[in-house]
């Protein structure tokens, strides 16, 4: 029975963490993906390029600890197919950005943070000078406070979703399907600059209480800010989360989070208010979400299931708000196989001053996967994942994506 939820944890474990793919511990992990499928586009398109293989993406992840000192880093490297319109032209080597749902979205405006693109690498040193004290400087410093709603994992994680439904950042107009927030736990980020790079400072005393700061890359001492989180564990049942990104600036973006644990149930909470400088022209495009979701663990039947609706709401009066809904699935069919998946369902912002042609538009994303644990070490998992989008013009557009990746990890 232990073995079988072990195997379930382990394909959620990308949820417990809004960047699941910096390692968690000692190790390395190396996962080899290799996918086809169709590119975004039009549904009634004549001239919609056709099913396409993409290529191979190796990533390659690795976490030292010695002594005081934690060192941990990754690289993207892909043999990727370039097509030159519906005939395919060559292979082309790089370190690389590119995952298959990528083709999910680049051809949209719209916030960075919702794109479907993976980091091409990363690169943290952590300094353990006490027991309960860490200092840290990288790309991707994995410094989080509370829960928020699922999001963007690697392409070869079971998260590889976009995020909240898919809704975009942005206005109504801005994009073809817009009503993210942002939610400012990982306190290193700084997402008006859209960068991920910190320099941070983390106490932690047991389970029972957290605090950090962090300077994000992009900060000057002309315009000086920084980032402030702090996390209490109280009692068994509750945990509460607080995070500020840009203290000492006149707009920021705030977080909250509740986490209440019971038997064999989880309930998260989250609030988010987005005060960023205006980037989209026209009227200010300040908003706040708010959501939750359960995870549910029925373990006489080896199953683990999360349902999760979020909102999110603008200052101004005549933007509607937007909303999802998502749940993620996954079951245990014995100690080596299980199945899973993700549906979520969006419906974008909408301006009232638009005629009836224009609406705020919605997005269906389903993403079935299966895994395989070959042993303690190899994990082999196929995916496929389909999303069909109306955008606010009202035009229909449709992508999918398939495909294999084999995990060493040890």
């Amino acid at each position: 029975m232990k073995k079988i939820l072990a195997l379930v944890a382990g394909s959620l474990l990308c949820a417990a963490s809004l960047f699941g793919q910096v390692l968690g511990s000692n190790g390395i992990q190396n996962t080899l993906s290799t996918s086809f499928g169709h590119p975004y586009g039009y549904i009634d398109d004549s001239h919609r390029p056709n099913v396409r293989y993409y290529g191979l993406l190796d990533t390659l992840q690795a976490r030292i600890d010695i002594a005081q000192f934690t060192v941990e880093g990754m690289l993207n490297w892909g043999a990727l197919t370039d097509w030159d319109g519906n005939n395919f032209s060559s292979f082309y080597f790089a370190n690389t950005e590119i995952t298959p749902f990528y083709y999910s979205n680049h051809f949209d405006q719209g916030g960075w943070w919702t794109n479907g693109n993976a980091e091409s690498y990363y690169v943290n040193f952590l300094f353990h000078p006490t027991k309960n004290f860490d200092l840290g400087m990288g790309t991707r410093l994995n410094l989080k406070i509370g829960p928020a709603p699922s999001s963007l994992g690697n392409n070869w994680e079971p998260l590889a979703h976009v995020v909240q439904g898919g809704l975009k950042d942005g206005v109504p107009g801005s994009a073809d399907v817009v009503g993210y927030t942002y939610y400012a736990n990982m306190y290193t980020a700084l997402y008006e600059n859209c960068t991920k790079a910190a320099l941070g400072a983390r106490y932690k005393y047991k389970d029972v209480i957290e605090a950090g700061i962090a300077i994000p890359s992009g900060v000057t001492t002309n315009a000086p800010l920084f980032n402030a989180a702090v996390k209490v564990h109280p009692i068994d049942l509750l945990t509460a989360s607080i995070a500020y990104e840009g203290i000492l600036q006149s707009k920021g973006n705030f977080y909250a989070g509740v986490s209440l644990y019971l038997s064999k149930i989880t309930i998260d909470t989250y609030l988010g208010l987005n005060f960023r400088p205006q980037q989209f022209g026209g009227y200010s495009e300040q908003h706040w979400g708010t959501g939750a979701a359960v995870t549910f663990d029925i373990s006489k039947i080896h199953l683990v299931l999360r349902p999760e609706i979020g909102f999110t709401f603008y200052n101004y009066n005549d933007y509607t708000p937007a909303w999802y809904s998502g749940l993620r699935l996954d079951y245990a069919i014995n100690q080596q196989l299980a199945v899973g998946g993700w549906a979520s369902l969006g419906f974008g912002s909408s301006n009232k001053k638009w005629s009836d042609k224009y609406t705020g538009g919605y997005i269906i994303d389903i993403r079935p996967d299966f895994s395989w644990k070959i042993n303690k070490n190899n994990t082999l998992s196929l995916f496929i994942d389909y999303q069909n989008r109306k955008r606010y013009d009202q035009y229909i557009y449709d992508v999918w994506a398939s495909g294999v990746y084999w995990t060493y990890k040890k």
